[in-house]
């Protein structure tokens, strides 16, 4: 998730999306990428969120030091952003029950 620096465009934004829509492309290691603006329901929200699944954990190590992600992140996503915040959990499937928490939790 982002927070974006005072005076972002959003043809800034838009060149984010046209980058990050170009990674699955070149990172076959990406189950699911989904990406877009805070629709601005709650207060102190990101501007920004970016959702992507992986089969495993070396899927996600793969995508994470592709260079062509870097390249994303650093030129393109970096420079615009004044907060970020990144967590990878395992959302695993549950099938008996969605909505239990999973195991461990």
């Amino acid at each position: 998730m982002f927070r974006w620096v005072e005076g972002v465009t959003e043809a800034q934004i838009g060149e984010v999306g046209e980058a990050l829509y170009a990674l699955p492309a070149v990172i076959p290691e990406i189950r699911s990428y989904r990406f877009g603006s805070d629709l601005g329901l709650g207060e102190h929200n990101f501007d920004f969120a970016i959702v992507a699944d992986f089969d495993d954990i070396e899927d996600f190590r793969t995508y994470r030091d592709n260079p062509d992600h870097r390249a994303v992140s650093r030129s393109v996503i970096g420079p615009l952003i004044s907060d970020r915040a990144a967590v990878q959990f395992d959302a695993g499937e549950r099938p008996d029950d969605p909505t239990a928490p999973p195991e461990g939790v």
